[in-house]
């Protein structure tokens, strides 16, 4: 299905619902999550397993705490919704699976103080495109620190099982609330997790690796269709791998990823990645039209080879465009 390479979150979930299970390559889907509403948060569950929570309500930003990989370990750091012993408690605003950029018309929705903006749930409905399986679907407003929308934002998560591990896609459509929008040039986003202590590649057992075939903190502001960070947490090997999507903008990617356990899709931060005016990779949509955003996770138990990863990558988000020959 071609329509995988533009947006899994519609299609994985289509895919899924043929039967309970879809395969495409070696990429199995099953139909073997919901979803369950409570004031303020949605769980989404395996059988009567918590595996992820999206909270939207007396936060400055939505998240998603906790994440657990399929086999119920945690993926992602506790601080600052709960202190867990022996986890760093910097960065109060890496709030573990999260949507947020530093400059959006000139305001920081990415830190989390007085200064700064926030996103703020307005609405939220599931929607079905297929029998038995939903999105998350989430309307924001992005306002800064007077008050003022900036913009509107259209969220959909889906959430699906598979061989590898769960899958979770995020679609992000936004659009300025009354005039042109401009996301400007920094590293300080823009989808992003920050791992659990145990898997980060400083002070724990982790290892960063990217679809070039760098490692480590080599993987730091460059461009890949896919980075991978994996690590040991309670004795188990956990991994979450971020996949680009072609068709969104500054495809592929540059990777915000720390050796102290942030790890962040960022398109737009290439002049500060790479210390050149020249790669300014900011971005400006003019007024009345939107920008849509795709990017699928990969939680995964036991740490997978960079070939499988590309074979997955070209499954569920789709093969890079061909390069021109050359004359």
């Amino acid at each position: 299905m071609h329509a995988l390479s533009r947006t899994l979150a519609a299609s994985l979930i289509v895919l899924a619902s043929i039967r309970g299970v879809a395969c495409f390559g070696s990429v199995e889907l099953r139909r073997d999550l919901t979803y369950r509403a409570e004031p303020g948060y949605v769980d989404v569950m395996k059988g009567d397993k918590l595996i992820a929570r999206y909270v939207y309500k007396d936060t400055p930003k939505p998240y998603i705490y906790p994440l657990f990989a399929l086999d119920g370990t945690r993926v992602t750091r506790g601080y600052p919704m709960e202190n867990i012993s022996g986890e760093a408690i910097d960065h109060p605003h890496h709030r573990s699976f999260w949507v947020g950029f530093g400059n959006v018309n000139g305001i920081d929705f990415w830190s989390e103080n007085e200064k700064s903006g926030k996103i703020v749930h307005k609405f939220m409905d599931f929607d079905s495109p297929s029998p038995g399986h939903w999105n998350i679907h989430t309307i924001n407003e992005w306002v800064g620190p007077d008050g003022t929308a900036v913009c509107i934002e259209d969220r959909r998560y889906s959430f699906v099982s598979c061989d590898y591990g769960l899958l979770v896609s995020i679609t992000v459509e936004m659009t300025g609330a009354s005039g042109d929008l401009k996301f400007g040039s920094t590293k300080e986003g823009f989808v992003a997790f920050r791992v659990a202590q145990g898997m980060q590649l400083k002070d724990g057992k982790g290892s960063i690796k990217d679809s070039e075939g760098r490692t480590g903190t080599q993987c730091w502001g460059k461009r890949a269709r896919w980075c991978d960070y994996t690590g040991e947490v309670d004795g188990k090997t956990v991994g979450i791998t971020m996949f680009d999507v072609p068709s969104n903008y500054g495809y592929p990617t540059y990777w915000h990823v720390r050796d102290y356990g942030l790890f962040a899709a960022n398109p737009f931060g290439g002049k500060e990645f790479t210390g050149d005016e020249k790669q300014d990779t900011g971005l400006v949509v003019p007024r009345g039209k939107k920008i849509r955003f795709v990017y699928i996770a990969l939680i995964h138990q036991g740490e997978l080879d960079s070939k499988t990863l590309d074979v997955i990558a070209d499954e569920i988000a789709g093969k890079p465009p061909a390069k021109p020959k050359q004359p």
